[in-house]
């Protein structure tokens, strides 16, 4: 008996574009469009009848844009939500947005030359497929908690003590905001953040987490020194290692588990220069990467914490880390950024 097929309401305003998703969606056997809607107040209309397991959401549309069907649809009728997004990196805020109100992920499109698509069609089917496995949060519990007042910040010191290496894939970005907002000016470890996100979308993210954290949060460059109360985020397409500097290398070496950059590359690498020192940190997200990573921060006497599955959108990496014992704790998002506070001081 074949598995059943994954439903899917493609929502865009352009005739040409919902026959191209449609076409690619169709491609896959294991995929089937249930219904098109030209945008967010007509998707409204036909979702109940429709019953889908993923959304494909076009952002930019007349009537009712993007962010405001996830507004609508996510208290009455919660559904995982795949963005489709030609923004670049100037529109990249757009998108971030819709992730922290329920969307669980996006393929970017090419500006240029929407047709292009075609070519990403492995990462879209793959997407979706993913997506048709998330679990459903409460609406609202992905906001991020926002600054009531501008962030106050410490100098970062020159040379950190102790690393935190956090590690995320698909719902990643709201959690990790979260997290970052939560952490203290003074933390006195350097951080490093590994998210699965398409390059040309990172110098965008780390600009949103700095505007949200109490530490300073920037893309990483070849080069940068690992410093106690900053954060450097590994840019898309880019492995993120660390040297025996203490500072950071970034290559383009074969991905791992199909992604660049591998969560493991961060991990491995941090463990082997900071050892106990060392506080690994694994987030939502589907697969395995990160869990050998994890494993070997234990191994060289450092420690670990890893979302739990109610609060994670997709419990894979996390899951992989804890069957290989690699976990010390497992706690929900919001019990994390204490976590880590607290892990860190052992490691002083």
């Amino acid at each position: 008996m074949s598995a059943k097929q994954i439903e899917v309401m493609v929502v865009n305003d352009s005739t040409y574009m919902r026959s191209l998703f449609s076409d690619l969606i169709s491609s896959s056997s294991r995929l089937h469009v249930c219904d098109t809607a030209n945008d967010g107040a007509d998707a409204l209309r036909k979702i109940r009848k429709s019953k889908p397991d993923v959304v494909l959401l076009d952002l930019e549309m007349p009537n009712m844009d993007g962010l405001s069907f996830i507004e609508n649809v996510m208290p009455t009728t919660p559904v995982p939500i795949v963005l489709v997004s030609s923004y670049g990196q100037k529109g990249a805020g757009i998108v971030f947005d819709a992730l922290e109100m329920g969307a669980v992920d996006f393929v970017p499109v090419p500006q240029d030359d929407p047709e292009k698509m075609r070519s990403l069609k492995d990462t879209l089917v793959s997407k979706i497929e993913i997506a048709a496995q998330t679990r459903h949060l409460k609406p609202g519990a992905r906001y991020v908690r926002r600054p009531e007042s501008p962030v106050k910040r410490g100098e970062p010191k020159a040379e950190g003590s102790a690393v935190v290496v956090i590690g995320a894939s698909t719902g990643g970005p709201g959690v990790v905001s979260d997290i970052m907002s939560r952490l203290p000016a003074d933390l006195p470890a350097g951080v490093l953040i590994v998210q699965h996100m398409p390059e040309g979308f990172t110098k965008s993210f780390a600009e949103r987490l700095n505007g949200l954290s109490r530490i300073p949060v920037r893309e990483a460059r070849d080069g940068d020194a690992i410093s106690a109360g900053s954060a450097l985020l590994s840019p898309g397409d880019f492995h993120m290692l660390v040297r025996q500097s203490r500072t950071v290398e970034l290559n383009k070496s074969p991905r791992r588990f199909g992604v660049r950059p591998a969560i493991n590359m961060s991990m491995v690498s941090a463990a082997q220069v900071y050892g106990s020192k060392t506080v690994g940190v694994l987030l939502t997200g589907m697969g395995h990467d990160g869990a050998f990573g994890m494993k070997m921060i234990k191994r060289n006497g450092g420690r670990t914490v890893a979302q739990d599955e109610a609060s994670s959108v997709v419990f894979g990496m996390a899951r992989a880390a804890a069957e290989m014992n690699a976990v010390d704790r497992l706690l929900p998002t919001e019990s994390i950024p204490e976590e880590i506070e607290r892990m860190v001081a052992q490691a002083q």
